[in-house]
């Protein structure tokens, strides 16, 4: 687990999938969706335009962003964040 130092240290921009070595899960993550993830972070931050990207793989960062929001109840003690703009789960 990281320490607190760690989780408050900004990530470099643009994001590269190596940035996002941590996996909770039991399963590793497949480089392709690793490259998908810093890719839809980086649009989100806006250091990367999404114009740079072909047309279908907008479409797939665009989807990658509306569907694969983790289920969070209101038990939990973490909120899950969201955009200010659309009010999309982050």
């Amino acid at each position: 687990m990281a320490n607190q130092q760690q989780l408050t240290t900004p990530l470099p921009v643009p994001i590269t999938p190596s940035d996002l070595n941590f996996n909770p899960f039991p399963l590793p993550i497949p480089p392709d969706v690793l490259q998908l993830q810093a890719d839809t972070i980086n649009v989100l931050d806006g250091s990367v335009s999404i114009t740079a990207f072909d047309p279908e793989y907008q479409e797939k960062i665009r989807n990658y962003w509306r569907f694969s929001a983790m289920f969070q109840t209101s038990k939990e003690n973490n909120i899950a964040q969201r955009t200010k703009d659309t009010l999309d789960i982050l």
